[in-house]
């Protein structure tokens, strides 16, 4: 599987490996750390150097942790979660994440795949999953749900690794769809209480501009813009998201623009200039002013530093 040096927009052959990797097709990954060598999680130098950048990176490829024992802390798409024994985190493509902390002890099962085909929602858990990735990434189960989890895992790793099983992809298939099924049933009650706790048309407003946003924030920063599109205005839009979050829909705007603008930033793939017709900004000083305000330094500044 080929590697990249270029580790600060992570795609999937840039996951650091090991004789414990299960691999289909080079777009499919299972791994855990377990049992021998790799049990302890910073004993590879590679992964090491990846859980502890210092600067987010934007995940090219959907992602499923396990997490059996020890901690994990991250930062997710501006939301900071701590991981422990019985935590699923569910990353999403395109998601910007920053390992914070890990503890050498930290047990993970990983699931790893560049190609959406491998999960097809169950047609009544969509909303559900929806509505529940809106909010947050990170599950919490009983020891019984994560055997049974684990179950899956074990199976699917056995198939994949035997060399005359003919069906593998659409063994996966129906594998992740199971795990899917699963996921939907335990986040049913995050969502009713999310529902319960919030008033219906406030929180249905709030998920409307939080999934624009992450369609548009790229390219729109303006208030108005968000509200247009939900045919409401901006001060009532403002006070809905507030009501909801506690932030206001300016700052949600902002907080991800920044997030995207170090991410590219750090990618170095990109020259200052290109980050600001990416980001839709009039002009490279309009950004530089625009980035500094936030962050406290330009954006070369920010780029070079270590």
């Amino acid at each position: 599987m080929q590697r990249s040096k270029q580790f600060r927009t992570l795609n999937l052959w840039m996951v650091p490996l090991d004789d414990r990797a299960c691999i289909f097709n080079d777009d499919f990954i299972l791994t855990d750390n377990l049992t021998g060598d790799s049990e302890n999680i910073l004993s590879n130098p590679e992964l090491k150097s990846l859980v502890t950048l210092p600067d987010p990176f934007k995940i090219e490829f959907t992602m499923i942790l396990f997490c059996l024992g020890g901690s994990m802390r991250i930062q997710l798409n501006l939301t900071e979660y701590e991981l422990n024994k019985n935590c699923i985190l569910l990353v999403q493509q395109g998601s910007i994440g920053q390992c914070l902390e890990i503890s050498p002890d930290c047990k993970l099962v990983f699931f790893a795949f560049s190609k959406n085909y491998f999960v097809v929602e169950p047609l009544h858990g969509a909303i559900i999953i929806r509505k529940f990735l809106m909010q947050q990434s990170m599950l919490r189960v009983t020891d019984e749900q994560m055997e049974e989890q684990m179950q899956i895992y074990r199976t699917l790793r056995q198939k994949i690794e035997q060399s005359d099983y003919y069906y593998k992809r659409d063994l996966i298939m129906s594998y992740m769809q199971v795990l899917c099924c699963n996921a939907c049933q335990l986040m049913i009650p995050y969502v009713q209480m999310q529902e319960a706790q919030i008033g219906n048309r406030k929180k249905q407003i709030y998920d409307k501009f939080m999934e624009l946003l992450q369609q548009y924030y790229a390219t729109e920063r303006s208030i108005g813009f968000y509200a247009d599109k939900m045919c409401i205005t901006p001060k009532y839009l403002s006070q809905m998201v507030y009501a909801v979050s506690g932030r206001h829909a300016g700052d949600w705007i902002r907080d991800y623009v920044i997030l995207e603008a170090k991410a590219l930033l750090k990618s170095r793939k990109y020259t200052i200039q290109q980050i600001s017709d990416m980001l839709n900004f009039a002009n490279q000083s309009f950004f530089g002013v625009y980035f500094k305000k936030e962050v406290g330094c330009s954006p070369k500044a920010y780029q070079n530093a270590k």
